[in-house]
Order: C-alpha cells, then structure tokens, then sequence
C-alpha cells in the first residue's frame, strides 16, 4: 500500500478504499502475504471492460455521424432559402 501511496497524492485510507471497490468489481485480486496485501490485475475483467466501451464508442460515433449529418442538412436548407 505504502507503494501506492507514494506514486498518488493520496491518503492511505483513500487508496485502500479504491482497491476495495477494483476487488469488488472483480477488476483486481488481492491477496495476503504476511504483512502485504498484493494486488493483481484480473486481464478476463479489463477484457469486458474493453468491450463495453468499444460498443459504448461505437454508439457515440453513430450519435455523431447522424448529428453531422442532420447539421449538413440544415445547413444546406438554410443556403437554399
């Protein structure tokens, strides 16, 4: 944790709350080694991660082409008159 603390302009607590919510999301694993308590990242769940924000980007550039367009219409509408 001390490693943590020292790369972030966090408290200890902060940080220890954030990996509790990464573990419980299934994002990392933790386990305990004596006093340490390393993390892991878990590839499986970053992979859907990954995905969802591929399908996620794919529905905004869609939202965005049709928005480009509709502006590219109006705007020849608006010439036209």
């Amino acid at each position: 944790m001390s490693d943590l603390v020292g790369h972030f302009s966090l408290t200890q607590p902060t940080i220890s709350s954030h990996l509790k919510v990464l573990e419980s999301a299934g994002l990392i694993s933790r386990r305990k080694v004596a006093q340490l308590r390393p993390c892991k990242l878990v590839p499986e769940r970053l992979k859907s991660v990954t995905d969802w924000l591929e399908q996620v980007q794919e529905i905004w550039e869609g939202n965005y082409k049709r928005l480009d367009a509709l502006l590219a219409e109006l705007k020849q509408a608006e010439k036209q008159e």
